[in-house]
């Protein structure tokens, strides 16, 4: 009786120690999204003031001032897209979406130029590896969902791998089983054990942690694996690359 009494209190104990652990995760990803918030915008104020009052009388010096609000725009804009696709999934609200059937090589065409424009911004080269029969496979997935995590793999590589020796980010992709497996590969400095084990966890990066590292809140990978699952397949770590860090994103064939 008295084993049977403690299940309740343990019962209650998990929940607990679970709520808290959210909390945390939620009280961090918070912060981590008003520090990268407060960047860009402190950038947009100021810059914005100095053009509106001619303080840049240098035109060169203007079209260089007018890039970097661009790029700072570009990265409010991913920052927002991310948060508020994974509060619809939280919320239900993205369960369920329309799939379709399309060829692999026309998926990748459509995302090329989004995710060309990304890698060139940090520098790196796209390289898109896709023989003829690989680019026949008809997948069933969402168009804009799969743009939407390739974007925050390319992105990924581009935080991390922009100062690497060999700057080309590989994108290939092969017949595995009932899927289609796309791997993204960078040349960077790769992730460690912690690093990995924290990959898709949401709300895992403090402001602290996000201002030590590349700027983000951690969002983009845990999101894109909700993205992925949401359609029936998966984003994995390739935990057998060593030179640089790769993702497998897996798509159902049709």
């Amino acid at each position: 009786i008295l084993g049977e009494a403690t299940l309740p209190v343990k019962f209650a104990t998990f929940l607990l120690r679970e709520a808290v652990a959210l909390s945390e995760r939620r009280a961090a990803f918070v912060s981590a999204v008003t520090h990268e918030l407060r960047t860009p915008l402190t950038t947009f104020r100021m810059y914005a003031e100095m053009l509106a009052q001619g303080m840049i009388p240098d035109e060169a010096r203007r079209g260089e001032y007018l890039r970097t609000l661009q790029t700072e725009a570009e990265r409010l804009s991913r920052l927002v897209e991310n948060v508020l696709s994974y509060a619809r999934l939280e919320g239900g609200r993205g369960r369920g979406f329309p799939l379709g059937e399309i060829e692999l090589g026309e998926l990748i065409d459509r995302c090329r130029p989004r995710l060309e424009e990304r890698a060139e911004q940090a520098g790196l080269t796209l390289v898109l590896d896709l023989p003829g029969e690989v680019r026949r496979f008809i997948v069933r997935t969402d168009a804009s969902a799969v743009e939407q995590i390739l974007f925050n793999l390319i992105d990924n590589a581009a935080k991390y791998a922009a100062a690497a020796a060999d700057r080309r980010t590989v994108v290939t992709a092969a017949r595995a089983g009932r899927f289609v497996a796309i791997r993204v590969a960078d040349r960077g400095p790769g992730l460690d054990g912690e690093a990995r084990r924290r990959l898709f966890q949401p709300f895992s990066r403090s402001a602290e942690r996000a201002a030590q590292s590349a700027p983000g809140v951690g969002l983009g990978l845990a999101l894109s694996r909700r993205l992925a699952r949401e359609m029936g397949g998966d984003l994995r770590f390739d935990a057998e690359t060593t030179d640089g860090a790769a993702f497998i994103l897996l798509l159902p064939v049709a």
